[in-house]
C-alpha cells in the first residue's frame, strides 16, 4: 500500500514537472479538444502555434485545428485564412481541406469546392469526404447524385448519422417520404442530438397531416432540436408552425424571432411571426404578413397547407 501511494505521488510530481518543462503542453492538448467551447480552443491553438516552435505537419495540424475552432465560433474570415495556412504546408491536411470546402459549399461555391473533396477522396478520406459530395450535389439540386454520396459515406460507416440525415433530405426531395421518414429514425437512434435529423423529421412529419392532434413526436422533435442548436433554422421554424397549430401564439413568435435573426427576412419565418402576432391581438403583424406576401405570393398557400388558421 505504501508503494502504491509512493508510485502515485512520483507519477504526479513527474505530470507537475513535466507540464513546467513545458508550460505549452496544456495548450497542446486544448488546441486538439474540439469538446471545448470555440474560443478556448482557438486561443490554445493560437498560443502552440506561435509559441510551440511547430514546423512541418504538426504546424499544419494545429492551424487547421485553429480554423476549425474559428469556423465553429462563426469566425469565417479567421477559418478560411487558418485553412489556407495550413494547406500550404501540407496540401493533404483532411482537416483543412474538409473545413475550406464546407465553408465554400456554405457560400455557394461548388466548383471552388470541388477539388478540395477530390483530394479528400483521392486521399482516402472515406465517410467524410463522400459527406461532403453529397453535400455539393445537394447545393446544386442533383438529389441521386447526393443520395449516391450518402450511400458511399453509409457504406464506409453504416452508423453515420449525418450522412442518414442527408440521405433523407434527399429522399424527400426526391418524393420519397418513407424512405426518408425510414433514414431520419435511423439517424436519431444512432444520434438522438443531432438536430439536423430532428427537425428534418420534424418538418416531414407536419407536411403529411394537418391534425394538431398527432403532433406530439414531431413537437418532441423540434424542442430536441432547439434545445441542442438554438440557431437551426429549420427547428425553430418547425417549433413556430406546431405553436401555431397548438394557439400559443407567445411561443411561436419566439420562435420566428430567432429564425429571422439566422436569416431576417425570410419569408415562412416572417409570415409566421405575423400570424403569431396577428392572433395575439398585436396589430403589426399584419405588417409581418404583408412584408412576407411581398417575398412569397403563395406564403399564405404554404400555412395552409401546413394546417395553420391565419386569421
Amino acid at each position: 500500500m505504501v508503494r502504491s501511494c509512493l508510485a502515485v505521488a512520483v507519477l504526479v510530481l513527474v505530470l507537475t514537472g513535466c507540464q513546467r518543462a513545458d508550460p505549452l503542453l496544456r495548450a497542446r492538448s486544448d488546441c486538439a479538444n474540439d469538446a471545448l467551447p470555440a474560443s478556448a480552443q482557438a486561443n490554445a491553438c493560437g498560443a502552440l502555434i506561435e509559441g510551440g516552435n511547430l514546423t512541418g505537419p504538426d504546424r499544419a495540424n494545429a492551424l487547421a485545428n485553429s480554423g476549425a475552432a474559428h469556423a465553429r465560433a462563426g469566425d469565417t474570415r479567421s477559418a478560411l485564412q487558418d485553412f489556407a495556412s495550413s494547406l500550404a504546408l501540407d496540401d493533404s491536411n483532411r482537416r483543412a481541406l474538409e473545413g475550406r470546402a464546407n465553408i465554400l459549399i456554405r457560400s455557394g461555391q461548388f466548383d471552388a469546392a470541388e477539388p478540395l473533396v477530390e483530394r479528400l477522396v483521392s486521399g482516402g478520406a472515406g465517410a467524410r469526404a463522400h459527406l461532403v459530395q453529397g453535400q455539393i450535389a445537394a447545393g446544386r439540386g442533383d438529389y441521386q447524385a447526393a443520395v449516391e454520396a450518402f450511400d458511399a459515406a453509409l457504406s464506409e460507416d453504416a452508423h453515420n448519422a449525418v450522412a442518414l440525415a442527408g440521405r433523407a433530405r434527399m429522399k424527400e426531395a426526391l418524393g420519397d417520404n418513407d424512405g426518408a421518414m425510414a433514414d431520419f429514425d435511423s439517424a436519431i437512434g444512432f444520434d438522438s442530438d443531432l438536430a439536423d435529423a430532428r427537425a428534418g423529421r420534424c418538418w416531414l412529419a407536419i407536411q403529411q397531416t394537418r391534425d394538431p392532434s398527432n403532433d406530439g413526436r414531431a413537437r418532441q422533435d423540434a424542442e430536441a432540436a432547439v434545445a441542442t442548436a438554438p440557431r437551426d433554422f429549420n427547428a425553430q421554424t418547425c417549433l413556430g408552425i406546431l405553436t401555431l397549430r397548438a394557439h400559443e401564439w407567445a411561443a411561436a413568435k419566439q420562435a420566428f424571432d430567432v429564425a429571422l435573426e439566422v436569416r431576417p427576412g425570410d419569408p415562412l419565418a416572417l409570415f409566421g411571426r405575423g400570424v403569431a402576432r396577428r392572433r395575439a391581438g398585436d396589430g403589426p403583424g399584419l405588417t409581418d404578413m404583408n412584408q412576407a406576401r411581398d417575398f412569397d405570393h403563395h406564403i399564405g398557400e404554404r400555412f395552409d397547407q401546413l394546417g395553420v388558421v391565419t386569421y
